[in-house]
């Protein structure tokens, strides 16, 4: 299996990421991860390395104002950092959507994304397919249903200071959120609402939920789904027992589990069943 680093450049910075190509004309997916994310957090090498052995191709970056440097796992841009928001991810996966021509030849192209990152993927995807841009589909996998699932508290404090510093428990750095992304979340009914974007996506979505996620409870699944099943014929709910919000593995990953085994095959064989 060979990883190979490819780098994004639009208006907004640069994109780095790692393609892993499994042979012409498999299917890509393109990892988008969540907020904190990057391409060697936890599971997502593991995971690309399944798809691999499975005849998977797939592309998993870091966003340009994540804060991530490379293969570095501490945020060490925090004014970049601080400038992240849902539009400037959406634009970073519609660079990368963009230039599908700097990938191998691929029969079909799917968005698989985790916690955060669907919302900057469900409106990616609209944006894409407007373009006429052709996607595949998309996998949601522990993913929200609305921007604005914060607590009022910080809300209050966020909106006076117009920055707001989250501990992050993992690397126990005061992580800045910015006043672009508040916006963003105050406006969450309306310029950034989930259910009317999700609801105008004619085509398959697969949602992966695990029912024991304790960053974003299952009732996000379950009420994605809701909206959509009426909607979209290609639609699916998967609900992983025992499942925490990184199904049951940690950063950095040590071992793989059942959990997370269930995710893999679950799509692995939703992409191939569409193949």
């Amino acid at each position: 299996m060979e990883r190979e680093k490819l780098t994004f450049h639009h208006k907004n910075g640069g994109v780095d990421g790692v393609y892993i190509n499994a042979g012409s004309n498999s299917s890509l997916l393109i990892i988008i991860n969540g907020h904190n994310g990057f391409y060697n957090y936890g599971m997502f090498p593991y995971i690309q390395q399944k798809l691999w052995e499975n005849g998977i191709s797939s592309y998993s970056f870091n966003f340009s104002h994540g804060g991530i440097i490379g293969d570095a796992d501490i945020f060490e841009d925090l004014a970049k950092y601080e400038q992240n928001c849902m539009r400037l991810e959406t634009e970073d996966l519609l660079s990368i959507l963009h230039n599908l021509k700097e990938f191998k030849n691929h029969s079909k192209v799917y968005l698989f994304t985790h916690s955060l990152g669907g919302v900057p993927t469900i409106f990616g995807a609209k944006k894409a397919i407007e373009g006429k841009i052709k996607i595949d589909g998309i996998i949601l996998v522990s993913t929200v249903k609305t921007l604005n699932f914060w607590p009022v508290e910080m809300l209050e404090e966020w909106s006076s200071a117009g920055v707001y510093y989250k501990k992050n428990n993992r690397t126990k750095q005061e992580l800045p959120q910015g006043f672009e992304f508040l916006q963003e979340v105050l406006k969450s009914d309306k310029e950034w609402n989930v259910k009317q974007t999700i609801q105008s996506l004619n085509i398959p979505i697969l949602i992966v939920h695990g029912e024991n996620d304790e960053a974003v409870p299952v009732e996000h699944g379950k009420s994605l789904f809701s909206w959509i099943q009426n909607f979209n014929a290609n639609a699916r709910l998967k609900i992983v027992p025992n499942a925490t919000h990184t199904f049951n593995t940690k950063h950095p990953f040590e071992k793989t589990s059942n959990e997370l085994e269930e995710l893999i095959q679950t799509t692995v064989e939703w992409i191939h069943t569409r193949n």
